[in-house]
């Protein structure tokens, strides 16, 4: 019977197998599964072992769990073992993903912050050159009643001011959370509403309770998964720390079909490796396009912020804007909804354009989301040129159809930035709008356009 099983599974393995060389977008991945104590050097020694053994398996990334770093049993002593992040900790795995050329993804971080009091729990993307290339402190503080425990831990801890862009690495573009952050839906929704840009692996290191764990963890994971079709990745603590703290363990890798690839269960310390194709991703979406389904139309996902998306503009790739077609190195800046670009023909110094990136024509028919996006970028960059150009004010303006003076056939916001005496009559600005691009004189060249675009990048991502 054994034999006979055997034959028959033999095929399905060859093609399983010969699919898997198919795919280009295979990566391996390490996990690492931790029981942390308030020994500092010893969690960094069991870290670095870890690290050493996910480059013999061929991982290009290795993900650690929150509070990698130690924990204690009284924040006495979590606030008295505190880092910056250019202390000796961080350091040292800047070194180590440095010599063994590997990314890691870091989190939470006990870094100290302001006076000492309390302490951001911060993730950490470190790429295989040594730099931190992403940087997320924790938004969403755990203070509940968990069983007969009670945590707080905004007693120690300063909660996070934003949510941190998907960064882009060689497993495809991660988004950051930390433990507590799973349980909420919209901020994961958010970092993944963008099918180009999003994040294709949503992280949640963490150290969940014992009692929290065995109800909801592989719930809340698989849920996230399937929600936003996409990769989940949860390194986690596990067992006993102290008298006080107990955690789950279970480090699990899902599939955008909430499919489990890797469970980790009580191992500890450890670290294992798994191959994600994030062509899965693609198939997913393609069978059952979610994003396109959304009704827009009825609800939304708005932030008070905007997720801003790295540019590429190696390849000086065409775009069609309206009626027109434009390149990546006149964008300045981009979102998950919107670009800049500087204009071909400014009326002043600094004019520069603000769109969706959908096409659309007029403002009527931008879904609220755009809506949304357009104007919080529309107030970043406001305010960003009105200093760069030292301006005393602003004009923004929107011409909003044909007989208001648009001519291009994709809806965008004009910012112009101000100066005493830039007019002899104010409002001849908006006679000169309207007519600039009417006359045949002072069109810029390419050159010139990408020049000015590439120095207003700067304003937006400062590590260019």
């Amino acid at each position: 019977m054994f034999n006979r099983l055997r034959i028959v599974l033999s095929p399905l393995f060859v093609l399983k197998e010969n699919s898997r060389r198919m795919s280009s977008k295979i990566v391996r991945i390490g996990v690492c599964q931790l029981n942390c104590r308030d020994n500092k050097e010893e969690n960094f020694k069991i870290g670095e072992q870890l690290i050493n053994k996910a480059k013999k398996e061929e991982a290009k990334i290795v993900f650690f769990p929150e509070a990698f770093d130690y924990i204690c049993d009284s924040k006495s002593l979590t606030l008295e073992k505190a880092e910056s992040i250019d202390g000796p900790i961080i350091n040292g795995y800047r070194k180590l993903a440095k010599q063994n050329q590997l990314w890691l993804s870091l989190g939470g971080f006990h870094q100290r912050s302001g006076d000492g009091t309390r302490v951001l729990n911060s993730h950490l993307i470190i790429n295989d050159q040594g730099d931190i290339v992403g940087n997320y402190s924790k938004i969403h503080l755990f203070d509940v009643q968990a069983g007969s425990l009670i945590l707080r831990e905004s007693d120690f801890t300063q909660p996070g001011s934003s949510i941190a862009n998907p960064i882009e690495t060689p497993a495809g573009r991660i988004g950051l959370g930390i433990c507590y952050d799973l349980r909420f839906v919209e901020f994961a929704r958010l970092l993944t509403a963008s099918s180009e840009n999003g994040a294709q692996i949503l992280t949640y290191p963490s150290a969940f309770t014992k009692h929290t764990g065995e109800a909801h963890w592989e719930i809340l994971l698989r849920a996230r998964a399937i929600e936003n079709q996409c990769f989940v990745v949860a390194a986690a603590q596990v067992g006993s720390h102290n008298a006080k703290r107990e955690s789950y363990g279970h480090s699990l890798v899902i599939d955008p079909w909430g499919s489990v690839l890797l469970d980790m269960g009580l191992e500890s310390p450890s670290m294992r490796t798994v191959d994600i194709d994030l062509e899965r991703i693609e198939q997913v979406r393609e069978k059952m396009p979610i994003i396109e389904h959304r009704r827009r139309d009825l609800y939304s996902l708005m932030s008070p912020m905007n997720i801003i998306v790295p540019i590429d503009d190696s390849k000086e790739e065409k775009i069609t804007w309206g009626q027109v077609q434009i390149t990546t190195n006149q964008i300045f800046f981009r979102s998950t909804l919107t670009l800049a670009l500087v204009n071909r023909k400014p009326v002043v110094p600094g004019h520069v354009l603000v769109s969706p990136v959908r096409r659309v024509e007029r403002f009527s028919q931008l879904n609220p989301e755009e809506i949304n996006d357009l104007f919080l970028s529309t107030q970043l960059i406001a305010r960003k040129i009105e200093e760069f150009y030292k301006a005393k004010s602003l004009s923004i303006a929107i011409q909003d159809g044909e007989c208001a003076g648009q001519t291009i056939k994709h809806v965008h916001v004009h910012i112009l930035p101000r100066i005493p005496g830039d007019f002899e009559e104010n409002d001849s600005i908006y006679h000169e709008l309207a007519h600039h691009d009417k006359k045949e004189k002072g069109w810029r060249q390419e050159k010139e356009m990408a020049d000015e675009a590439k120095t207003l990048r700067k304003l937006f991502y400062p590590d260019v």
